[in-house]
């Protein structure tokens, strides 16, 4: 793994996303990114999960009832398509990505990187690396899959 980013994300949070006063609980994934890699990228896929006030990973009200307290249910991701040039700053919005009644934050756990020459990198966030990808997170959260809904 590189000791610097390859991609640098500012911003990464959802956002109220209910038109018109319609879908309450709906929002949407915003995110701003510079490349810093000296590489051109085709992809980039953010793993992430919706997180509650407590700590636990909580599942969309967009897979139902049903779903709901499957573990994989909770997990979320958002994928960009380039080409992404290096030095540019690049912003991206996903509409409806997730419903949750109440508070909830966007947390991501896996960055994947496609370089336009082939090359892939996966990097598994942790309490260490996170602040490299993602400075606009300020606090590292131990993400509980278990007991959220």
């Amino acid at each position: 793994m590189l000791s610097y980013s390859q991609v640098s994300f500012s911003k990464f949070k959802f956002k109220k996303d209910s038109p018109f006063g319609c879908c309450p609980g709906r929002k949407m994934t915003d995110v701003k990114f510079k490349i810093t890699s000296d590489k051109a990228i085709k992809y980039v896929r953010v793993y992430y999960y919706g997180v509650n006030q407590v700590g636990d990973a909580v599942s969309s009200d967009i897979v139902g009832a049903v779903n709901a307290n499957v573990e994989h249910t909770k997990h979320r991701m958002i994928f960009f398509t380039g080409p992404f040039e290096t030095n540019k700053t690049y912003s991206r919005w996903a509409s409806g990505t997730f419903i949750y009644p109440l508070e909830v934050i966007a947390f991501p756990y896996l960055l994947e990187i496609l370089y336009m020459n082939g090359e892939e990198e996966k990097i598994k966030l942790n309490k260490e690396n996170f602040h490299i990808y993602f400075p606009c997170i300020k606090k590292w959260i131990d993400v509980n899959v278990e007991d959220g809904i």
